[in-house]
């Protein structure tokens, strides 16, 4: 584990070769005694603690790191269009190069039904100062605002792909679909509630699972469950007799693709109220996965790994500080936003790795981000040193202790496995 530990790191952060590409793209004119590699580090691990990302904070890490405090304009002046695509090229090689070891308990149970991958797909808006409103206009005129739309593998627990849009571009917009999608479940909620957008899906040999509309009401084709035959042919709405689970083939209108045949299931569950008691709420879902596969509570249960990338935004915002950015220029926002993301795909790295040395681990990303942070510098600092091996063992001691998930199983408990989702095979 330290071998590798220690090859990441030094892929990642090779002097030489950030050098080259940071000429490459115009980030640096003339190298003085900022190096693109402290810089870009610095950008990296400046949210540590309680501090907030900044061109100050940055400063001060980068000199911590190298002991030397750049005037303010110079430090200032590395931020154009050229660090953005430097910054972006480094988070795009360490995605390129991540280690992806799948979670065997969401593997096991996806065994045998055909699935190759599960991925869960949303947007989040980091807010911005009302300075930035005019160039980088949000929903709301007091602030500005950017959109980041990420596809996250929640079996292999990696960002597959990330889109930065304004906050204002609409969510199904900002989403960028492969060109196939063989055998992948798409998991995404009611902003992409587009019947073109399932049909899409469906064209390219993925699947979908995505809440339905209160609003959508296709024609009933099918009925294999929780209605009577009689009602084929009327609109699915809140005024047919339903009984427990609802399991139909429904007909959706598909813009300029004519009609298409989804299916849509419907439980209800209890949810506990503030005051103890529980109510019951039903819930509504369009897929186009199999019946003989995948029955409505499993569908259900599968839709709750959706959660996987409410965590991703959770831990950007709040352990890389991406919910702090006080400024209007617009190349320092994506250049923080991409040093960020790095950040991110290191951890997800590790925890990888941390997985495949101790397969029963369920590592936490927001905790092995946090210790990202932390241990970057020490390490990058120790590389080729006498220190190498202490700093290296210090840093997988602590993601073995303090890395690991504290509720182990969320939302994969052995229980919700066994009784829900079952046997696929």
């Amino acid at each position: 584990m330290i071998t590798t530990i220690r090859d990441m790191f030094s892929r990642i952060f090779n002097r030489d070769e950030l050098l080259r590409e940071a000429r490459e793209v115009e980030a640096v004119q003339r190298l003085r005694k900022i190096h693109p590699a402290d810089w870009c580090q610095a950008l990296t691990c400046c949210a540590m603690g309680d501090e907030t990302r900044s061109i100050a904070t940055a400063r001060r890490t980068f000199f911590a790191n190298t002991g030397y405090m750049p005037e303010e304009s110079s430090f200032y002046g590395r931020f154009c269009k050229g660090s953005v695509s430097l910054m972006k090229r480094l988070f795009e090689k360490a995605l390129a190069s991540s280690t992806r070891e799948n979670r065997e308990a969401l593997a096991a149970v996806l065994d045998g039904s055909g699935l190759v991958d599960v991925e869960a797909i949303d947007g989040s808006q980091i807010s911005l100062p009302a300075s930035a409103a005019e160039s980088i206009p949000s929903t709301s005129q007091e602030h500005g605002g950017i959109k980041l739309t990420a596809t996250l593998s929640v079996l292999f627990q990696s960002i597959s792909s990330i889109t930065l849009t304004n906050a204002k571009t609409h969510d199904r917009k900002a989403l960028k679909l492969p060109r196939w999608l063989h055998d992948r479940l798409i998991l995404m909620d009611r902003g992409y509630g587009d019947h073109r957008l399932w049909a899409t899906i469906e064209d390219r040999m993925g699947f979908f699972l995505t809440p339905l509309k209160s609003s959508t009401m296709p024609k009933v084709h099918a009925i294999r469950s929780g209605l009577g035959k009689a009602h084929v042919g009327q609109p699915l709405s809140g005024d047919l007799p339903y009984r427990k689970e609802v399991d139909v083939d429904a007909e959706f209108s598909v813009r300029k693709r004519g009609r298409r045949l989804f299916r849509v299931v419907g439980i209800q569950v209890k949810r506990d109220l503030p005051n103890g008691k529980s109510e019951s709420v039903d819930l509504w879902f369009a897929t186009n996965l199999p019946p003989e596969l995948f029955s409505p509570i499993q569908l259900a249960t599968i839709y709750r790994l959706r959660w996987e990338v409410e965590q991703l935004f959770r831990t950007l915002k709040m352990v890389g500080r991406l919910d702090h950015l006080r400024t209007a220029n617009l190349q320092v926002i994506q250049t923080f936003i991409y040093a960020t993301l790095l950040g991110m795909v290191l951890a997800h790295d590790l925890c990888a790795l941390m997985r495949r040395c101790r397969s029963k681990a369920e590592p936490s990303p927001y905790r092995v981000m946090a210790l990202v942070l932390t241990y970057t510098s020490a390490i990058v600092a120790a590389l080729g040193t006498r220190m190498q091996s202490t700093v290296l063992r210090d840093f997988e001691v602590a993601l073995l202790r303090e890395g690991v998930n504290p509720n182990p199983g969320r939302p994969y408990r052995t229980a919700i496995y066994s009784k829900s989702l079952g046997n696929f095979a």
